[in-house]
């Protein structure tokens, strides 16, 4: 007969830390994505009015609601939960680090990239969830 902590379910206090994690996570979300519309419905970001940098950078506020709920979160996690999490972030990281580099080579070789900006937080994200979908089956 297998041992309880051998269970791949669970625990109600990691049930509890991933409520709290959705709790907090969620509604910063929920304001980025209103946010975000509002700017990009009425911020006029493509006219020549100065504000427009203002609206543009606007989004960043719900923003910063959504990387404390992060850092909570990391706060909340045992350890083994942290270094999978970690992991994952590293992975990320070093795949937002490799596009920046071959975009800003291929940008100083005279290829026009537009949204270069986007294409590397896309790389980022993506390199983020693969990592921790593969250290996460270790």
């Amino acid at each position: 007969m297998t041992n309880k902590l051998d269970s791949k379910d669970r625990s109600e206090g990691d049930r509890e830390k991933s409520r709290a994690y959705q709790r907090e996570f969620w509604p910063g979300i929920l304001a980025y994505a209103v946010v975000l519309v509002g700017v990009l419905v009425w911020g006029g970001l493509d006219g020549d009015s100065p504000w427009r940098f203002l609206w543009a950078v606007l989004p960043v506020i719900p923003a910063l609601w959504i990387v404390r709920a992060v850092l909570r979160h990391v706060r909340r996690i045992d350890d083994y939960q942290r270094l999978l999490l970690l992991q994952a972030l590293g992975g990320g990281f070093a795949v937002a680090m490799i596009a920046s580099v071959t975009l800003a080579f291929l940008e100083i070789a005279g290829l026009s990239i537009s949204g270069v900006g986007w294409i590397i937080y896309g790389a980022g994200m993506l390199g983020w969830i693969i990592s921790g979908a593969v250290v996460g089956r270790r």
